[in-house]
């Protein structure tokens, strides 16, 4: 174990569960302890590296922590869930859940089964009965997951674990939710922790009077939802914590009847990939309402993803749904909201529904880093399947109120009606209205100078004062240029940079810890021209590079009657995959921009909407792309071929065996150099996070005729 924990000067035990953090390349562990505390306690923790500075989040406690001779004492006065975090990262942090005394009476039950911390529990534990109880024993450990269904008066309680982590995906269905109540009445979950399901953590199906609390719930796999409520009426849910890989807490309904009079309070979540709050997608029902998330604190969501979200694809009437009192901490290029009636893979009716009468409260959001929040949203379907009356009212952005949809960054898109953004306080949020244009001039060696013009207006009636950089996506394809503003009301200015890039396709954009900057970006694609019959020996070399910086294979290409070649500068001998394909008319809807750092929160995919680029921010990874939202390039075929070259060494390849039209005057394609290992997605040369199942990242090949000309 990293650290060492003592209360009130006794060693206390440390524990640890998997997670899956960002950039997602393996699993890692986190610690964790378990105590008491109802009245003052002070915790010393000690850790392998030298405590040097220390932050307690959620923030809004204001938990005293200090640090002293590399170690850091933590002052309680009574229960909390926080994140301990050493030396400026939350990588390597300790959560500290203390309790309160007296919580682990054994319940009384006709059908009581007990967990107990001395014998192993493996397996499912199938509940039927009326007046049922699931006792852990403190430290009890069931591996496997609980099923109850039909039954009324039923407990589940106390402060060991269920653990799936011996569990694979393949023995899903009937090992997969860690809890799964079906169909029951009279509901009582509370102190238990779930630890790496195999699937959503828990889900209540088709319940009545559920009262769910002191949960803490660790999940590390694509679907572990923290809670789902789904179908399910007169539900609380508080005083929980959440870090899982997907969304924390969710409102869903599939089938089974309506959703209505639930809440969710007082609780602390973290997201390693998807939503913290979030109504839908799957919303089958006639009803979906009187839904209210209160009083909660995000410390952290690392993907860009929106942190309230209803998304809705069925037919249900959503409506009177409340996100009160919620406090944001670090969520680099987050949406705060996101309001959609979009089709989806997880559509199931026939028919569209609506939502209407939407409130945001007394939000805090407070920017930690340079990276700028998504543009929020609010879009309906049609005019009969619209959005309508949504009230954003004190929205605070560093301290500053948003009283109006610029100010907050929402954009109002078709079939909306009766939006409104209002704030109470002095300040309003400002921000310099932006933007930025590019231009690219061919230079020897295959590159191009893009000249980047940002572009900075002061609207505001206050002084704008800070600095900014200039960022390029795919990340590392070009340093970062920081440059000053200073700015009084009324006054504009322009920054002007020049980059050095190689053919592919780029986003710029803008960073700035101030927030106060709107989040514009332009967009553009570079050709790789080649001319027939060129000897590629006197051809560029283009360098993989990827978003950790690696820079560990480069190749040279040409084409030459009806042939493309490929050679390797990549030192000692190397495999290569080479994906072509033709060139196919862009449609509406269809993604044309994505990098491994979208998966990051750090940049919006794009994609075509009435035949420009559009953002994006429901695209954070392939799967959206080819799995949710169907809207791949619909290129004809793309073909795959394998490629074992020598530095120095080059392969001519038929156009005819690559999908390539005899007389094409241009194609797209991508290489994939096999020289990394233990990474999240391949190592691209145009910089594809899945090459295999979308084109939308290859590069585009011009073709021109005369040998005499030099690449």
């Amino acid at each position: 174990m990293n650290y060492k924990v003592s209360k009130n000067g006794v060693p206390i035990k440390v524990r640890s569960c998997r997670i899956f953090p960002k950039p997602y390349n393996g699993f890692s562990r986190m610690e964790y302890v378990l105590l008491e505390a109802n009245e003052k306690t002070v915790l010393t923790v000690e850790s392998e590296q030298k405590i040097e500075s220390a932050v307690i989040r959620p923030k809004s406690k204001n938990i005293p922590v200090k640090t002293e001779n590399g170690r850091a004492y933590v002052y309680l006065d009574g229960p909390a869930k926080l994140s301990l975090e050493i030396n400026g990262r939350c990588e390597n942090n300790l959560m500290i859940f203390a309790g309160s005394e007296g919580e682990n009476d054994i319940p009384r039950a006709k059908n009581l089964i007990v967990i107990k911390n001395d014998r192993k529990s493996v397996g499912t534990i199938r509940v039927s009965e009326d007046d049922s109880a699931v006792y852990f024993e403190e430290d009890a450990v069931l591996e496997g997951n609980i099923i109850a269904e039909n039954c009324k008066n039923l407990t589940i309680c106390g402060k060991g674990k269920i653990c799936m982590e011996r569990y694979s995906y393949e023995m899903r269905p009937d090992f997969a939710r860690s809890i799964d109540i079906r169909g029951c009445k009279n509901v009582s979950i509370y102190g238990i922790i779930i630890d790496d399901s195999n699937d959503w953590s828990m889900r209540i199906t088709g319940c009545d009077d559920v009262n769910i609390r002191d949960v803490k719930i660790f999940g590390c796999r694509g679907n572990s939802d923290g809670i789902d409520i789904c179908g399910s009426r007169n539900v609380t849910v508080s005083d929980i914590f959440t870090r899982v890989w997907d969304d924390s807490f969710v409102v869903k309904a599939l089938g089974e009847g309506n959703t209505e009079n639930v809440v969710f309070k007082n609780s602390v979540l973290w997201n390693d990939f998807a939503r913290p709050m979030e109504v839908g997608v799957e919303l089958r029902a006639d009803r979906v309402r009187n839904i209210r998330f209160e009083n909660i604190d995000i410390i952290h969501s690392s993907t860009g993803y929106p942190l309230m979200g209803i998304h809705h694809g069925d037919h249900a009437k959503v409506s009177d749904i409340v996100f009160d009192n919620i406090r944001i901490e670090d969520t680099p290029g987050a949406q705060l909201f996101d309001i959609r009636i979009a089709d989806s893979v997880w559509s199931r009716d026939n028919a569209m529904g609506s939502i209407s009468d939407i409130t945001f409260s007394d939000i805090e959001y407070t920017s930690e880093g340079d990276i700028l929040l998504s543009n929020s949203r609010v879009e309906g379907f049609c005019g009969e399947h619209d959005v309508k009356n949504v009230l954003f009212k004190n929205i605070s952005v560093n301290g500053k109120r948003a009283n109006t949809p610029k100010a907050l960054g929402l954009d109002i898109c078709g079939f909306a009606e009766n939006i409104r953004v209002e704030g109470e306080g002095e300040e309003i949020a400002a921000k310099a209205e932006c933007s930025i244009s590019a231009s690219a001039k061919p230079i020897p060696g295959g590159r191009y100078i893009s000249r980047v013009l940002v572009r900075l207006e002061n609207k505001s009636g206050r002084r704008l004062l800070g600095t900014a950089s200039l960022a390029v996506s795919p990340k590392n394809t070009e340093r970062e240029r920081e440059f000053a503003y200073d700015l009084l009301p009324g006054q504009s200015s322009e920054y002007e940079f020049e980059l050095k890039l190689a053919p592919g396709k780029y986003v710029f954009f803008i960073k700035n810890k101030e927030n106060e900057i709107e989040n514009k970006w332009f967009y553009t694609q570079l050709e790789a021209v080649v001319y027939d019959k060129e000897d590629i020996s006197r051809c560029p070399v283009y360098e993989f590079v990827n978003y950790y910086d690696m820079r560990r294979a480069a190749v040279r290409f040409s084409v030459s009657d009806d042939k493309l070649i490929i050679m390797s500068e990549t030192p000692g001998r190397g495999d290569f995959v080479l994906y072509t394909a033709m060139p196919a008319k862009m449609r509406e809807g269809e993604v044309m921009f994505s990098a491994e750092e979208t998966d990051f929160g750090e940049v919006c995919a794009l994609v075509n909407r009435n035949g420009a680029p559009a953002a994006a921010p429901q695209l954070r990874c392939p799967a959206e792309i080819t799995y949710v939202f169907k809207n791949e390039p619909k290129v004809e075929k793309t073909v795959k071929t394998h490629l074992h070259l020598g530095c120095g060494e080059s392969v001519e390849i038929p156009f005819d065996k690559l999908g390539i039209d005899k007389d094409a005057d241009s194609f797209i394609m991508e290489i994939e150099a096999k020289k990394t290992e233990g990474l999240r997605y391949p190592y691209t040369l145009f910089h594809s996070t899945a090459p295999e199942k979308t084109a939308h990242m290859f590069g585009l090949i011009k073709i021109k005729k005369g040998k005499e000309k030099q690449c």
